[in-house]
């Protein structure tokens, strides 16, 4: 099994995706209850709602931690998610590190699974040319969250069709196996 590299975040870098994540669900929280919509593919309104501090913190954390396995500092992230929310409605654009074509994933570990249990998804809205995206499988406890960098796939060599049926349908499923590992990165700054 290949070894996948995993970022753990300190205190502060919990702390600041928490702070970004909350600022998400005050932007997002009364337009889904003021137009019933979910804008979820899996989840109804009712749910969306439910789980909409979770989600959001699930995607600061895989993004966070995407760009401190990428750059080593927590800085390209700030500005990036300043810039974010000057607009939230129109979202990132896949852009997580500005000018670079990557877009995390990310997927919440939960309740006795490994990370490698997890596969990636790309709906066909996201998908651009020339992109890449990647898989960060975040594990989060009350006080601690850390990122299972599960690997990388280029727009290019997503050929699944989409699923037509069940929890995924919509989106490409891209497994594990599929995924070209990321390098251990050993930041010494």
């Amino acid at each position: 099994m290949t070894t996948r590299p995993i970022i753990e975040l300190s205190d502060s870098e919990f702390k600041l995706a928490k702070e970004k994540a909350s600022e998400l669900v005050k932007f997002f929280r009364p337009k889904i209850e003021a137009t019933g919509k979910s804008g979820s593919h899996i989840q109804d309104t009712k749910e969306r709602l439910e789980r909409l501090a979770d989600d959001q913190i699930t995607g600061q954390v895989a993004q966070l931690a995407g760009t401190l396995y990428l750059t080593g500092t927590d800085h390209v992230y700030r500005m990036q998610r300043w810039v974010s929310m000057l607009h939230p409605h129109l979202g990132d654009g896949g852009y997580d590190i500005p000018g670079l074509q990557l877009d995390f994933k990310g997927s919440r570990l939960k309740g006795g699974r490994k990370p490698h249990d997890y596969k990636m998804l790309v709906r066909p809205q996201e998908r651009k040319p020339e992109w890449c995206y990647a898989l960060a499988v975040v594990d989060i406890s009350s006080d601690k969250a850390k990122a299972y960098m599960m690997g990388w796939f280029s727009d290019e060599e997503i050929k699944c069709k989409p699923q037509s049926s069940g929890l995924f349908a919509g989106a490409h499923v891209i497994s594990i196996e599929q995924l070209h590992p990321l390098p251990t990165l050993n930041w010494v700054l």
